[in-house]
């Protein structure tokens, strides 16, 4: 066997492949991040806002503790890390070898543009002749043949549609710094990883293919990424919705869900598209309240967690629910309204007009997928979908390569992310030993002298060929500056993002003996990075050295007006340098690790994470406040698939039991816990009051969830009415019979007043446990009175099997619920019929109420913690989306049920990335805090302690001993609330003094 080699390949950069290659690259790996598309993102940058708190937070994807070796701008403009190597407009071609040492080749299709001279100042996109649909907007506006993927693509080079191109050579005639060859070639590469990760996500069906909506014939016909585009405040249209006929603000707006799934031929939910039509129409109705926006669905799956509230949200805007599948629309050739026929659920017609249709259209396996499958030799579903295996979500058929989010199986965001993190798990536990094996320490300037000298600033104004100078006098400008105080230098440069500039540079700079430098340039995200190499290598500590930006935020912004614009830049420019004249060399403070951690909760997220840190060689301490492991596992006797729960769970029991890294505690309570990430000090209380001191660098929170235990439906008023656990333990010991009828009754505890939020498990409980009963008793009659049947992604098959083997789904109104009548001798049950007018009675041998999941008594093991409970109990986590397993704490995580409900196989996809989550921290033996951290003055300190209660990030404590506060720099995120809150100024940031801040606004004014 070959030897491991500690890098991993993550093919695609969507959502899902930034988590993997992210939490790889934290953890001590060598990252390679392919993508074909020219730029990183996936669908993520075409979209404006995310459910269920219609805001962007993309940038929580960001690591928390790398922030000065990282990007720290929005993802949507820049991603750098320095273990991870981007390959955009490139293709896996060809894999050899095994699990732990694979050869991957790997094309990388030209640019026909030389990214290293590439100044993206668009001078070639104005000449280019050649226009062709534009993908970014779906087809709604053109690009040219030369263009840069989306306003702020990443790498934001230009890049040339070959099959658009006709080499008419006019972008090359006006290329400022020679970047475009036509000649230039593909390249080949070979690399060596330990492991693969597919995230290769989706791509949209074609809604065309279904005629009957007249998708590219009807011009009001959009689908939902063509109204996100409209809605965006960056689109073509400014964050209007127009309608493209005759760009007026709709009146009447539809939805249409399932376009391309739930069909015979597609038979899977999207998962994600329910939420995406709800944030739409939410987006619609606060920016236009008077337009009628109508959804038609077959059953609204707002699953997730806060999902069901954000729908609850969107009909308390006024947005109409018809729950129908639209049959055909027709279009009036002069209005060009759209007219919509569908059933109702009575069996009346529908015939309605609109200005507006949206189609929901699925999500497909991408065209890659296939492809890429075959040259991996993985195996794909009968929908072309990487197969997982089993109850492990990212596995695939092969080992040492694994799939995350839409890759293996529709998506949304939370769960790709979450699925990201469990594959990171993956690769990181199969190359634990290899370790930082291709990981190079970054070194950076010290020039501690900088602190003592008198200040030295050189200056550099780069001219961008004529994008700047059109507009500023840089010759003028250069002339201010020379006489401010503490230059050395002040020099201009026709484009200073070129090699060969940069080189001179570092030369002038060490020539003039400058210790501040400050460049007027462009837009900072990428040359960002390219200066900040420059500035080591010339010795300027990081903090020392500064880059504003006069093209785009001076130049391209005031072309009409160039007096005005020279004296902005002046001013800019005596502000900046009174900033950076008087700007102190920022330190970061090393901290120690403790590289243990410790997990709460012994069910099977507890046994998972703390299995996934031991195999990664993290000694962990697993407290169980009960005498038993498994949790509410220990009684899932089945579930949707082949798997056999109980033989994983002891097999998983006897891992645990078996790990020398893992010492577990039972009837043992965690009572005290202090200190930080990468530092804390926990008290643990076991039976007998006996308690333990630990010490860890992280803790996971995974303490699981109570079963709801009904007070509805006159639950053990009779032996008759049970709950779907209990029709479980019958079906497994044979002790059913042969009922003649059995109802089940979905929703009990969930999606109401008191649990507004959907427990994800009842709908999948209730389908199998229904296929039990058809398998046992073929001729007993199933009825499952629900409101929506939530089987989402390829639980839906189960869903048509159900139907398919004569189980009956009759529909019911939260505000009608069933009526049930037990006696001794029978139960009946009434509910409204879908379809004729009045009761529908059905008499029963057997009621099943499908039970909610609630939380269990959180809050003092969250208060020992300083953690938050969201609004139902369940323990809050950062961001919905993009940080689904971090808490406000860092260094804490959450996983499983404490966090929301979850099916099994959720539970144990989500501990491992919880896990992974822990490893980025425990795998270093040190933690550097940020460069901007706050810091206290001890001589105004009143001790009042205000500091420490505004604090979100719990970085302040007050020491008794020296009557002041105290700052815990690995924890404090430089978010000003205490600088703000103090009374007396004893609160600062470091790099922002009053002294250095009053004189950058003096210099402005």
């Amino acid at each position: 066997m070959a030897d491991k080699v500690g890098a991993v390949l993550v093919v695609g950069a969507g959502v899902g492949g930034l988590r993997a290659a992210l939490d790889l690259a934290e953890s001590g790996f060598r990252t390679y991040l392919v993508d074909s598309s020219p730029g990183i993102g996936g669908t993520v940058p075409q979209l404006d806002k995310w459910f269920p708190d219609n805001g962007c937070e993309l940038c929580k994807l960001l690591p928390v503790f790398s922030r000065d070796g990282c990007s720290q701008f929005c993802l949507r403009r820049d991603m750098a890390h320095p273990n991870i190597g981007l390959l955009p407009n490139s293709q896996v071609q060809e894999v050899s070898g095994e699990a732990g040492n694979f050869e991957v080749t790997i094309n990388s299709v030209s640019r026909w543009v030389k990214t290293e001279r590439c100044t993206g100042c668009g001078l070639c996109a104005e000449v280019c002749p050649v226009e062709v649909p534009d993908e970014y907007n779906d087809g709604l506006q053109m690009r040219k043949a030369i263009y840069v993927r989306s306003p702020q693509a990443i790498p934001n080079f230009y890049c040339i549609d070959r099959d658009a191109c006709t080499k008419c050579s006019k972008c090359i005639e006006v290329c400022p710094t020679n970047a475009i060859d036509l000649d230039l070639p593909d390249e080949t590469q070979k690399v060596a990883v330990g492991a693969i990760i597919v995230s290769s996500g989706f791509q949209e069906f074609d809604a065309a293919k279904m005629g009957q909506y007249g998708f590219g014939r009807y011009a009001n016909v959009l689908n939902n990424l063509q109204v996100e585009r409209l809605l965006a405040s960056g689109g073509q249209t400014a964050g209007e919705l127009l309608r493209p006929s005759d760009d007026k603000v709709p009146k009447k707006v539809a939805f249409l869900q399932c376009v391309g799934s739930r069909d015979t031929e597609r038979n899977y939910c999207s998962s994600a598209c329910c939420m995406y039509a709800l944030k739409e129409a939410i987006l619609i109705k606060e920016r236009y309240p008077d337009t009628e926006v109508t959804i038609f669905y077959m059953d609204m799956r707002a699953f997730g967690k806060g999902y069901h509230r954000y729908y609850q949200q969107a009909q308390e805007l006024g947005v109409k629910f018809v729950h129908s599948r639209v049959s055909v629309i027709r279009e009036n050739p002069k209005t060009k309204d759209l007219l919509l026929l569908a059933r109702a659920e009575d069996g009346t017609d529908i015939r309605s007009e609109y200005d507006l249709v949206v189609l929901a259209a699925a999500q497909c396996p991408s065209a890659r997928t296939a492809e890429l499958s075959q040259i991996l030799g993985v195996d794909v579903n009968q929908w072309g979908f990487i197969q997982n295996q089993g109850w492990w979500q990212t596995r695939t058929s092969k080992e040492g390569i694994y799939a995350c989010g839409s890759a293996a199986a529709p998506a949304d965001i939370a769960d790709s992310v979450i699925q990201a993190g469990a594959a990171a798990c993956e690769a990181a536990t199969l190359l634990a030993s290899v370790r930082g094996q291709l990981v190079e320490a970054e070194t950076e300037s010290v020039n501690s002298a900088a602190s003592d000298e008198e200040a030295k600033v050189a200056v550099f104004l780069c001219q961008c060929g004529e994008e700047i100078t059109a507009v500023v006098d840089t010759a003028q400008v250069a002339e201010f500056t020379q006489t401010l105080p503490g230059i050395t230098s002040v020099e201009e440069v026709s484009f200073l993002c070129l090699p060969e500039t940069l080189e001179e540079v570092k030369k002038s700079v060490n020539k003039s003996g400058a210790n501040r430098v400050i460049f007027a340039a462009c837009a900072p995200y990428h040359y960002h990075r390219l200066l900040g190499n420059t500035m080591r290598e010339a010795d300027i500590h990081p903090s020392c050295w500064q880059l504003v930006n006069f093209r785009e935020q001076l130049a391209w912004v005031h072309k009409d007006n160039p007096e005005q614009a020279t004296e902005k830049a002046k001013k800019i420019l005596a502000a900046t340098v009174d900033r950076v004249r008087m700007q102190e060399p920022l330190r970061t403070t090393p901290m120690p690790v403790e590289q243990q951690a410790l997990v709460i909760g012994a069910g099977i997220s507890g046994m998972v994470a703390a299995l996934s840190l031991a195999e990664q060689g993290f000694e962990t301490y697993l407290v169980e406040k009960s005498a038993k492991t498994d949790g509410h596992a220990a009684e899932v006797q089945y579930s949707l698939g082949s798997e056999d729960p109980q033989a994983f769970i002891n097999n998983l029991r006897e891992k645990v039991k078996n790990s020398s890294q893992i010492h577990l505690y039972s009837e043992t309570d965690v009572v005290e816990v202090k200190g930080r990430s990468g530092n804390f000090s926990s008290t643990l209380k076991a039976a007998g009051n006996t308690t333990t001191e630990i010490t860890h660098g992280a803790i996971i929170v995974a303490t699981g969830a109570e079963e709801y235990v009904p007070t509805e439906y006159q639950y053990r008023q009779s032996d008759k009415i049970i709950t779907q656990k209990e029709l479980q333990q019958l079906l497994v010991k044979d002790n059913l019979g042969k009922p003649s009828t059995v109802v089940m009754i979905q929703c009990v505890g969930s999606r109401d007043e008191e649990h507004p939020y959907c427990n994800r498990t009842c709908c999948s409980d209730a389908i199998i446990n229904s296929l039990k009963i058809k398998e046992q008793s073929p001729e007993t009659e199933v009825y499952v009175l629900n409101r929506d049947v939530m089987t989402y992604a390829f639980r839906e098959e189960y869903y048509s099997k159900a139907r398919e083997a004569g189980v009956l789904f009759i529909r019911f109104n939260q505000d009608n619920p069933p009526e049930v009548n037990a006696t001794d001798k029978a139960i009946s049950v009434r509910v409204d019929d879908p379809v004729l007018p009045g009761k529908l009675e059905i008499d029963t041998d057997l009621l099943v109420l499908s039970t909610g999941i609630v939380p269990g008594d959180n809050q003092a093991l969250a208060e020992t913690l300083s953690l938050e409970l969201n609004e139902d109990g369940f323990f809050r986590e950062v961001d919905t989306k993009f940080r689904p397993v971090d808490t406000v704490i860092d260094g804490i995580f959450i996983c499983g049920r404490a966090n929301a409900p979850r099916n099994l196989d959720e539970e144990i996809v989500q501990a491992q990335a919880a896990a992974q989550r822990a490893v980025n921290i425990l795998s270093r033996k040190e933690l550097q805090s940020g460069r901007i951290v706050s810091e206290v003055n001890a001589r105004r300190c009143s001790f009042c302690g205000i500091c420490v209660t505004v604090c979100p990030f719990n970085a302040r404590w007050l020491d008794e001993d020296e009557h002041v506060a105290v700052v815990d720099e690995a924890l404090c995120q430089a978010c000003g609330a205490c600088v703000a809150a103090c009374p007396n100024s004893a609160a600062k940031l470091r790099g922002y003094r009053d002294k250095q801040m009053l004189s950058t606004i003096e210099a402005v004014l």
